[in-house]
């Protein structure tokens, strides 16, 4: 009887343990992808491959996730943005049928590139070199790879939930940025071949150090902790059209 008892207690703590934790959930069943007979990178700059130019938008994704606490705390995460590639702690996790995974491929300038090219590194570094000195003036401890992150805040209490939009477009993560200018981010992905999509989110800095002090002791006069932890979606096909 002592041992039955013992039993129930233990799986009832059990549950709870499993209960109580921030989960992560993609809502999607399916993410699109433009399916390429050839090298990826090589339809990248044959744009014939695309019937026009708004044919892009048809393999832009609405990746849609739920964040959800199920602690008796108060977090906050970096999770917000409106395209996916942005979210500086989220990993994006392509997995081909053998189990692993595909990295993506970097930017690359296309060889025929033409003095737009100066322009467009001149705007670029102005535009980073002003939001990160912004942030420096209020007190922020910021480095260029994480400009983004003061925006993506949020805080979830406990019992709560939230679906997030963001978009992701697949094969092409980034696409062109202006006229004989090409610096795609990309995952080569074969058609003939089944992958799998997830998330995963974890911190990839020590932010404590980056936040203001006095925006940390705001945090914890309102009991907010900031999430430390690591939590991942389920796995989702992706298809190709």
């Amino acid at each position: 009887m002592k041992k039955g008892i013992l039993i129930i207690i233990f799986l009832s703590m059990l549950v709870s343990c499993q209960e109580s934790k921030l989960e992560l959930k993609l809502i999607n069943k399916e993410i699109l992808s433009k399916g390429f007979s050839i090298d990826t990178i090589n339809a990248f700059y044959d744009h014939c491959k695309f019937n026009n130019e708004n044919e892009k938008y048809l393999f832009t994704n609405v990746v849609k996730f739920q964040l959800s606490n199920n602690t008796d705390k108060k977090y906050l995460l970096y999770i917000k943005d409106l395209k996916l590639s942005d979210i500086y702690n989220f990993e994006i996790l392509i997995e081909d049928e053998k189990g692993n995974l595909l990295q993506k491929n970097r930017p690359l300038i296309d060889p025929s590139y033409t003095c737009k090219l100066g322009s467009l590194i001149e705007q670029n570094f102005y535009e980073q070199h002003e939001k990160e000195f912004l942030l420096r003036k209020n007190g922020y401890n910021i480095k260029n790879e994480n400009l983004n992150f003061h925006n993506q805040e949020m805080i979830i209490s406990p019992k709560e939930s939230y679906i997030f939009h963001v978009s992701l477009p697949l094969p092409f993560m980034v696409e062109d940025k202006d006229e004989n200018i090409r610096r795609p981010v990309y995952f080569k992905l074969n058609p003939k071949k089944k992958y799998t999509f997830r998330l995963k989110y974890k911190l990839k800095d020590d932010i404590e150090k980056i936040i203001p002090k006095d925006i940390m002791s705001n945090y914890k006069e309102n009991n907010i902790e900031i999430f430390k932890g690591e939590i991942e979606t389920q796995k989702i096909p992706i298809i190709f059209k």
